[in-house]
């Protein structure tokens, strides 16, 4: 799945400009990656959709203090990720979250013969239970890349960190997933 977000720079400058009409815009075309991203980190229906909308309003009133030339989206991820780490901290229920509402899309890929759906089904299940058992880090990093699309570069510019800081943390994050995946029986072939 690619699903790299592209802002026009003449969209951001009305937002920035404070118009509503753009921003209606810019939240239509946003409002999937930013629940999906936030999904990802706070693990609960309810709460993602929560916090995206609640990071579309800090957008919103934050508009001012964007920088209209640079890319909107690491501005806006940085509000959300926040935001969700807010989310998770203020549930105080340690970092193991359950992912029961992750939606249909997490799936392994390359499997397009419909008598497969039941292992297909099976899969999916065990990757979204492996997935619930890591950290907000660790799911981020595997959303971003791997179920997102976005490329490395992307990737440390929405994280702020250096592009071999993403690849080692990728890494890790994909080490951690396949030894919970082999932890619930899931074969590698």
């Amino acid at each position: 799945m690619n699903n790299r977000i592209h802002i026009e720079p003449d969209l951001v400058k009305q937002v920035h400009n404070g118009s509503s009409r753009a921003f209606e815009k810019l939240v239509n075309k946003l409002m999937k990656p930013a629940y999906y991203h936030a999904l990802a980190l706070v693990g609960l229906h309810d709460d993602a959709v929560e916090v995206s909308q609640q990071a579309f309003i800090r957008a919103w009133n934050a508009r001012e203090v964007m920088n209209p030339t640079m890319p909107f989206y690491p501005w806006f991820y940085t509000i959300l990720k926040r935001l969700c780490l807010n989310a998770i901290r203020d549930r105080n229920r340690g970092r193991e979250i359950a992912l029961s509402m992750m939606p249909d899309w997490i799936e392994p890929a390359g499997m397009d013969d419909p008598s497969k759906d039941v292992l297909r089904s099976e899969q999916s299940r065990m990757l979204q239970d492996a997935l619930s058992r890591l950290h907000a880090d660790d799911r981020e990093i595997i959303v971003l890349k791997d179920l997102s699309g976005h490329t490395y570069r992307e990737i440390a510019d929405l994280l702020h960190i250096p592009n071999g800081t993403v690849m080692s943390r990728l890494y890790t994050a994909r080490r951690r997933l396949k030894n919970e995946m082999e932890k619930a029986g899931y074969e590698y072939t």
